[in-house]
C-alpha cells in the first residue's frame, strides 16, 4: 500500500529542506502555529455557531462570552512571543487551543448523549480512548475511526505536495510520530464531527452495530463503518465558495492550503495565511421539532390540521436523513 501512496524519492529536495529551516525560524514557525490554532477555533467556535440554531443545549451567547475571555489570553501570548523561546509560546498556544477545545467538547459531548443516551458517551478525558483500537464507547469509536480516516487522506495530501510530515510547527517532533499531519488535522476535524452528529441524527445506528472485543473495546460493525463512510465522503466532497466565486470540495481546498503552505516555506509569498470556507448547515428544523414528528400520534396530527399523507412524506425523509421538504407552514403550525 505504501509503494501506491508514495513516490520512490521525495518530490522537491529544495521544499524539505526550507521546511526544516523554517521549523528553526522562531518567527516563522510561531506565524504558522498561530494560524493553525486560529482557524481550529475559528472553525470549532462555527460548528457550535451553526448547531446552536438546532440544539437548545448549545447556548452561543455564553460560549462566545467564555471564548472572548479565552480569546484574551491569546492576545497576551502573541504580544510576549517575541521575548520567550518558541518552545514556551508553543505551549501556552496548545494550552488557548485546549481551553477552547474544552467548551466545544463539552457542548458536542452533550449534544452525542442527546442523539442516542445508551451509548453513555463522556468524552475523550481518558486517553486510551483516543487509541484507534482501545474505544471504551460507541461515540469514541466512531471519533477515531472518522480521525483515522481524515488522518490518511491528510498523509496522502502532504505526500503529493512534497513536504516532510515528521516536521510540523504546532505539534512538536517525536520519535515514530508525523506532527504535520496533526497540525493539518487540527484544522478539519470539525468535518468528522459534523458527520457524527449527522449519522446519529438518523437513527440509524445502535449498539447492537458495533463490535465488542475480547478486550472489551469498541470497534465499528461493516454497516457502520459503511454509513459512516459515506457520511465522510459526502461531507469531504461538499462544494462551497472558495476563490474567485468558484465551488470546490473540502478535499481540494485541503491540497490548495497545503500548496500554499510550501509557497510559504519557499518564500514565494512573504506572508502565511490559511483559508477553509465555513460550513453552513442547510437544515430548517432543530432536534426538539424532529423528534415531536416523529413521535406524533393521529390525534396531534389533526389538531395541527396536517394531512396523514403529509405526515407520512415528513417522517419517510427524517429517517431519512432529509430536512429540505419540509415545509415552513408545517414546522409553524407545531412549533
Amino acid at each position: 500500500m505504501l509503494a501506491n501512496v508514495m513516490p520512490e524519492q521525495p518530490k522537491s529536495g529544495k521544499l524539505r529542506v526550507k521546511q526544516y529551516q523554517k521549523y528553526l525560524d522562531f518567527e516563522a514557525r510561531f506565524e504558522i502555529a498561530l494560524k493553525i490554532v486560529q482557524t481550529k477555533v475559528e472553525h470549532s467556535m462555527n460548528l457550535l455557531e451553526e448547531l446552536s440554531r438546532f440544539y437548545k443545549s448549545v447556548d452561543i451567547i455564553r460560549i462566545r462570552k467564555t471564548a472572548e475571555k479565552e480569546d484574551l489570553f491569546l492576545l497576551n501570548i502573541m504580544k510576549n512571543s517575541e521575548s520567550q523561546d518558541i518552545s514556551k509560546s508553543i505551549k501556552q498556544l496548545m494550552t488557548y487551543e485546549g481551553r477552547i477545545a474544552k467548551i466545544y467538547h463539552e457542548n458536542l459531548t452533550a449534544i452525542f448523549n442527546k442523539l442516542n443516551s445508551e451509548f453513555h458517551f463522556t468524552g475523550r478525558k481518558n486517553k486510551t480512548n483516543s487509541r484507534n483500537y482501545n474505544a471504551s464507547d460507541e461515540v469514541n469509536a466512531l471519533l477515531n475511526y472518522g480521525y483515522a480516516i481524515l488522518e490518511s487522506e491528510i498523509r496522502k495530501s502532504i505526500n503529493s505536495v512534497g513536504l516532510d510530515y515528521s516536521i510540523g510547527f504546532l505539534h512538536e517532533i517525536n520519535q515514530s510520530r508525523t506532527p504535520l499531519v496533526y497540525d493539518i488535522q487540527e484544522l478539519f476535524r470539525w468535518l468528522i464531527d459534523v458527520s457524527i452528529i449527522q449519522l446519529l441524527e438518523e437513527k440509524k445506528i445502535k449498539k447492537s452495530d458495533f463490535i465488542i472485543t475480547e478486550n472489551y473495546h469498541i470497534r465499528l460493525g461493516e454497516n457502520v463503518a459503511k454509513l459512516f463512510i459515506e457520511k465522510i465522503n459526502s461531507n469531504f466532497n461538499s462544494r462551497c465558495n472558495y476563490k474567485n466565486g468558484k465551488n470546490y470540495s473540502y478535499q481540494v481546498i485541503l491540497q490548495d492550503n497545503l500548496q500554499q503552505l510550501s509557497n510559504f516555506i519557499v518564500e514565494k509569498k512573504k506572508e502565511f495565511g490559511i483559508t477553509i470556507p465555513k460550513m453552513k448547515l442547510n437544515r430548517n428544523d432543530n432536534l426538539e421539532l424532529r423528534e415531536k414528528i416523529m413521535s406524533m400520534t393521529a390525534k396531534e396530527r389533526k389538531e395541527f390540521g396536517i394531512n396523514k399523507s403529509t405526515l407520512w412524506h415528513i417522517k419517510k425523509n427524517l429517517s431519512e436523513g432529509k430536512t429540505s421538504r419540509i415545509y415552513e407552514k408545517i414546522l409553524l403550525k407545531i412549533q
